[in-house]
């Protein structure tokens, strides 16, 4: 980043006071599916199936500024557990605490609906999503052989205790 742009962009803590995470809507589908384009590592979903999930198909959290949508977080429950479907943010907004309030957001609800552990899957290539699980509390439990395509490559199952 050059020093006009980092001179330009909010200190992180006044970052935070700028933007919002609110629950995702169904009319939120097309500003949800322009974020995962420009997020190749995302889980391919169409507009309807964002559109479902926001509907209620599973819990999804929008983070935004001034009406425009930053990033996204979609999660699902069953019993006793979470799991994190997908989450991605704007390239020009990443490193600046979106995903880290996304993820807290989600993990409070599933909290207060009773999970205990949370679960997700991610390429062990994508160095930035596993730093940032990580730095949430995130460890490795498992390996799913060949879990992705294009490229095919192995998942990493990464879990946290929520209680």
């Amino acid at each position: 980043m050059n020093a006009r742009m980092e001179a330009s962009r909010p200190a992180r803590s006044e970052w935070s006071a700028i933007f919002r995470v609110r629950p995702a809507e169904a009319r939120d589908a097309a500003a949800i599916v322009a974020i995962a384009a420009a997020s190749p590592g995302v889980a391919p979903w169409s507009a309807s199936q964002y559109a479902g999930a926001a509907g209620g198909d599973y819990q999804g959290w929008l983070a935004e500024c001034e009406g425009s949508a930053l990033g996204f977080l979609f999660t699902r429950a069953a019993a006793d557990e979470m799991e994190i479907l997908n989450l991605a943010i704007l390239p020009e907004r990443r490193r600046q605490g979106l995903a880290s309030q996304l993820l807290e957001r989600g993990i409070e609800q599933a909290k207060a609906a009773g999970a205990t552990r949370a679960y997700l899957e991610v390429r062990p290539s994508n160095r930035a999503a596993i730093a940032l699980y990580a730095k949430c509390g995130f460890t490795e439990a498992g390996r799913r052989t060949c879990y992705y395509s294009n490229p095919v490559e192995d998942a990493l199952v990464l879990s946290r205790k929520l209680a």
